[in-house]
């Protein structure tokens, strides 16, 4: 789409967006590695300007999906035309010979499917930019069924499951060294043609019983991290994830060793926590409020991370006056 760093900062300038060199090589990159990229800040930071301009850059179009308390998977991916169904039913019903078998597989034909953003996305002749708006506005369920459903329904299968961190090396003036390449079946229509990652071949499990103790181990690891989802919040629990294991979800950790230090982690922001709550019965209710836009933050459910909980502990356990704060 892209041939160089160079040609994607001429067209975001033609298209009226002025990035930095940081923020040019991180869409570089995502464009070369057909890998999502991920925008957080404060709203006019220009999250979603930045897909309209690379849309124009590339001359090509943007499909918004736009997220909500409370979305479903209908809204996202597309939902049947049930009166446009019955329409048909009642039409050929008058015929004297229907062959309700044919009559079946037509009407969940695509001409009688709604599509959404997710869908129509995956329809262009040219590859469109998704936009997907305030995704940490969406319940966790949704997250679950709705991309894996659109996964398994237009062709992606298994597809994002087998994704792993890429790390590419900057230069002093932070431009990659070299461009990894990326292998046919990781790109969606590579998936959709039928290539697969290579097996590992001639791999043996040494001690059965220890592979089963250590899959029975991880399990448990992983039940213990998503229980603490509802003490911590959803940031300060992503947080921990990103910082110990740069992963969103605990079933992509592979490594007991990760896993256990990601509950280490988060048991020792619960106790923080609880720390926190303590020295908070102590001090007027405005207290907090100077020492969160210190940090740049407009609540405690913003905190993604254990350092900033405890600067935030220190600075009110100090206005408490509890000694060695």
């Amino acid at each position: 789409m892209f041939s160089s760093l160079e040609h994607l900062g001429e067209r975001l300038r033609v298209a009226g967006y002025i990035a930095d060199s940081v923020a040019t090589t991180t869409v570089y990159l995502a464009e070369r590695l057909h890998k999502p990229l991920l925008l957080e800040g404060p709203a006019g930071s220009g999250k979603t300007q930045l897909a309209y301009a690379i849309a124009a850059a590339a001359e090509t179009t943007v499909e918004r999906l736009q997220c909500y308390q409370g979305i479903d998977a209908d809204k996202a991916i597309g939902t049947f035309d049930e009166s446009l169904q019955r329409l048909c039913v009642e039409l050929k019903a008058k015929s004297t010979a229907v062959a309700w078998d044919s009559l079946q597989t037509e009407l969940h034909a695509r001409r009688f499917f709604i599509a959404g953003p997710l869908l129509r996305a995956l329809e262009y002749r040219k590859a469109c930019v998704l936009l997907i708006d305030e995704l940490d506005k969406v319940d966790q369920a949704f997250e679950a069924q709705a991309f894996k459903r659109a996964a398994a329904c237009f062709g992606l299968g298994r597809y994002l499951y087998y994704f792993t961190g890429t790390w590419v090396d900057l230069d002093g003036r932070k431009r990659p060294k070299s461009i990894p390449q990326v292998f046919g079946w990781a790109t969606p229509q590579g998936w959709r043609d039928g290539q697969r990652p290579r097996q590992k071949v001639g791999a043996t499990v040494a001690n059965p019983t220890s592979h089963d103790a250590g899959l029975e181990e991880a399990s448990r690891l992983i039940r213990e991290i998503d229980a603490m989802a509802d003490a911590l919040g959803k940031r300060l629990y992503r947080g921990v994830l990103k910082t110990v294991a740069r992963v969103w979800n605990p079933t992509e950790i592979r490594d007991p060793d990760i896993l256990r230090r990601v509950l280490n982690q988060m048991q020792a922001a619960e106790t923080e926590l609880r720390r926190l709550d303590a020295a908070l019965n102590k001090v007027e209710p405005g207290t907090l409020v100077p020492i969160l836009r210190s940090l740049r933050l407009n609540s405690l459910e913003q905190v993604d991370s254990l350092d900033n909980l405890r600067k935030i502990i220190l600075e009110v356990e100090r206005a408490a006056g509890i000694p060695g704060a």
